[in-house]
């Protein structure tokens, strides 16, 4: 292909070669010289492109691959060597899940907190120590069963403690 067989594919396409370039960049400094560089690429290997019918598409991948490498080439990176070594004391499980764990437990404690005395016994005793229930309800003096409906209403006021559903906790009937 000659020079101005190119020049006359570019005339009408290069509005929109710069309008895809300057959205897919956002910063105009970047996208003149992206449209520049995409430009001078494609003319140089403008004997590559075999139907004339397909030039705006070509350039546009050839701006597409201009944005990759300016995105590759700017990327901000550490060397390994600055980064700070994190030395896991517990072996058996990753940070990340030892960090969700942590948090799971504060988010509990902070549910219990909210709670009465008597449910934070009985949650305590029967989920956090795992006392039998017989011996449970002999600390609290009440009923196996009596201990078992308490429990369950405990359970319930911790679970929309934690999960924030309502502003406060629901009381505790008596």
């Amino acid at each position: 292909m000659s020079g101005e067989t190119f020049a006359d594919l570019l005339t009408p396409n290069l509005t929109a070669i710069r309008k895809l370039v300057q959205a897919k960049t956002r910063t105009p400094d970047h996208a003149e010289d992206i449209v520049q560089q995409t430009l001078l690429h494609a003319f140089v290997h403008r004997d590559q492109l075999r139907v004339h019918s397909k030039f705006k598409s070509w350039v546009s991948t050839i701006a597409m691959n201009e944005i990759r490498g300016l995105v590759r080439r700017t990327r901000p990176s550490i060397p390994l060597d600055a980064t700070p070594f994190l030395a896991s004391t517990d072996k058996s499980s990753c940070p990340h899940k030892s960090y969700e764990h942590r948090e799971r437990l504060e988010t509990l404690y902070e549910g219990l907190a909210q709670l009465n005395e008597h449910d934070r016994r009985t949650i305590d005793l029967v989920d956090l120590a795992e006392v039998r229930l017989s011996d449970a309800a002999r600390t609290l003096s009440v009923s196996r069963s009596a201990l078992k409906s308490a429990h369950f209403r405990a359970r319930q006021r911790l679970s929309h403690a934690v999960r924030g559903k309502r502003g406060t906790v629901p009381e505790r009937r008596k």
